[in-house]
């Protein structure tokens, strides 16, 4: 199995020399001169940026011909979830973080280029919800109203949710999964017990907004 390890701003182009553009990762997948099979461990650390940049990496990922393991360790925000949607099994450490939100663009210019950045927003929107849709358990308006709502996710929300298959300890050794059975007690249990306090935390809502690269 090899390892990668992708950890930065997703760009179309590299600019500054510590982005994951398509074109980088297309040539880990893919090294000259040595064999491009066998299994991948990917190590993804990024808040996100293109939309386009991540779509273009995750249909590459789909396309590689052997198994993709991906673990979240740091952050997966932004275009970055969108990314990690390509794994053939998706996980985060315990101390990593998920977000999920509305695309945004930068414009200007008169009425008609604002309503054509409306239009696009919307198409960018419902494609993000196609990739989610081919993991997340949750309905589409679900997920929807989450992106809406810039949800934040510690590894046991994201998993109960369905967008990762486990949660992997730090160095990948062990994964803890969670069972439709296990998942129908705990909520059992939390109804019978009300006044209980969860044992996850939330960040709050507003945030700096540097954690919430534009995408497209």
């Amino acid at each position: 199995m090899r390892d990668i390890h992708l950890n930065g701003y997703i760009d179309d182009e590299a600019w500054f020399g510590d982005e994951i553009t398509p074109e980088a990762l297309h040539g880990m997948l893919y090294p000259e001169g040595e064999e491009a099979h066998g299994d991948l461990r990917i190590f993804l650390n990024s808040y996100g940026g293109s939309c386009n940049a991540a779509v273009r990496m995750f249909d590459d990922l789909r396309a590689y011909p052997d198994s993709v393991h991906i673990i979240v360790s740091g952050t997966a925000a932004s275009a970055a979830t969108v990314l990690a949607m390509a794994a053939d099994r998706l996980e985060m450490t315990p101390g990593s973080l998920w977000m999920i939100h509305d695309p945004g663009v930068m414009v200007w210019g008169n009425e008609r280029d604002l309503e054509e950045a409306v239009r696009l927003l919307r198409a960018c929107k419902e494609s993000i919800l196609n990739v989610y849709g081919r993991r997340c358990r949750k309905s589409r308006d679900e997920i929807g109203a989450m992106m809406r709502d810039a949800t934040w996710m510690d590894a046991g929300q994201a998993l109960q949710d369905g967008f990762i298959d486990g949660i992997a300890d730090a160095v990948g050794a062990a994964v803890f999964e969670v069972s439709v059975l296990e998942r129908a007690a705990a909520a059992n249990h939390k109804a019978s017990n009300p006044n209980r306090p969860s044992r996850s935390g939330k960040l709050p809502r507003r945030h700096s907004p540097q954690l919430r690269p534009a995408f497209p």
